[in-house]
C-alpha cells in the first residue's frame, strides 16, 4: 500500500467517521466514570463529534474543519509524544526547542493534512464498530480497532493509547496495519538527514 502523508490523514480518521444514528454502542456495562476515561468511548465520542460536523456542516471549507479539528479532535492525540517516537534516536539529540519545533511541525503536517481532505470528503458515511479496549504489547499501552465497513472499501483502524495525567491520550493510529508513527519518522529521517534540525523551523 503506497502510504503519502495525505493518505496517512485520510485514513487515520476521514474515513472513520459514522453518523451517531448508526453508531455501535460501546460495552453497556460502562458506568459514568468509564465513559470519561475508558479509551473505547473516547474513539467512539470522537468519530460521532466529526460524523456530526460533516453531516450538519455544509460543504465547510479548510479553515473551518481545521478549526473544529483543533477543538475537537486534537485534544485527544498527544503530538510531543508521537514527534518523539517518530524522532527516534534523533529526539535525544535534539534540544527542548527542536523537539517542540518538531512537535508543532508534526501537529501542522497532520492537521492540515486532514483538514484539506475532510473539508472535500463527499459522503455516503460508513459504518464504524469500536470494539473494547485491549492490552497492548508494551507497558501502559492500551489499544482499541474500530472496523470501518464502507461497501467494498474496508479497513481496521487501531488507535494506541497510553495514561497520560489528565487521561487517556492517543500517540499512534494504524491504518490496516500501517502505522502514522513510523510514516512519521520516515519523513522526518529524511527531512533531518538531508537539511538538519534548522528544518523544522522553516
Amino acid at each position: 500500500m503506497k502510504y503519502s502523508l495525505t493518505a496517512a490523514a485520510w485514513l487515520l480518521l476521514s474515513y472513520a467517521a459514522t453518523p451517531p444514528a448508526v453508531a455501535q454502542p460501546v460495552s453497556a456495562a460502562l458506568g459514568p466514570d468509564a465513559y470519561v476515561d475508558a479509551p473505547q468511548v473516547i474513539v467512539r465520542r470522537g468519530i460521532d463529534r466529526l460524523a456530526g460536523f460533516l453531516i450538519g456542516a455544509k460543504e465547510p471549507g479548510p479553515g473551518a474543519v481545521r478549526a473544529f479539528l483543533e477543538r475537537e479532535i486534537a485534544p485527544y492525540f498527544d503530538f510531543a509524544y508521537m514527534a518523539r517516537w517518530a524522532a527516534g534516536p534523533y529526539s535525544r539529540r535534539m534540544s527542548e526547542s527542536e523537539n517542540a519545533a518538531m512537535s508543532a511541525r508534526l501537529r501542522a503536517l497532520f492537521l492540515g493534512a486532514l483538514a484539506r481532505n475532510l473539508g472535500s470528503f463527499a459522503r455516503t458515511l460508513p459504518r464504524v464498530q469500536v470494539y473494547p479496549a485491549r492490552t497492548g504489547r508494551d507497558r501502559g499501552e492500551t489499544l482499541v480497532d474500530a472496523r470501518v465497513n464502507a461497501g467494498p472499501w474496508k479497513a481496521t483502524l487501531t488507535f494506541r493509547f497510553y495514561r497520560a495525567r489528565d487521561g487517556w491520550k492517543v500517540f499512534d493510529v494504524s491504518a490496516n496495519g500501517v502505522s502514522a508513527v513510523a510514516f512519521y519518522r520516515r519523513y522526518f529521517t529524511a527531512l533531518l538527514r538531508r537539511y538538519g534540525t534548522r528544518a523544522l523551523f522553516n
